[in-house]
């Protein structure tokens, strides 16, 4: 069983490492919607999403602290990452962009 000292050390490397894989991946999946679906340039899509990623970002960072499983928080953030920055990339590569 770990102490309370090491719990509060693995919610903080989640929330501040798994947050920002989170963040970074839905960035760039909305960045490619907003490129490929809403006509913006590309540049302004990355601009766009990333101001966004800041506001998910946050509300990870709070939700990391809220959330009392840390089981569940884990599970959320990598699940989250993963279906983001697989889904980014496959659209991406759908689209034929590099």
């Amino acid at each position: 069983m770990l102490g309370h000292s090491s719990r509060i050390v693995l919610r903080l490397l989640a929330a501040i490492g798994g947050g920002y894989a989170v963040a970074a991946g839905l960035a760039a999946l909305t960045a490619v919607i907003l490129f490929v679906t809403g006509g913006l340039p590309r540049s302004e899509a990355v601009i766009l999403a990333s101001m966004l990623a800041f506001v998910i970002y946050l509300v990870l960072l709070l939700w990391a602290f809220a959330e009392r499983s840390l089981l569940r928080l884990c599970s959320m953030l990598v699940v989250t990452g993963v279906v983001s920055w697989g889904a980014a990339i496959g659209l991406m590569r759908l689209v034929g962009g590099s």
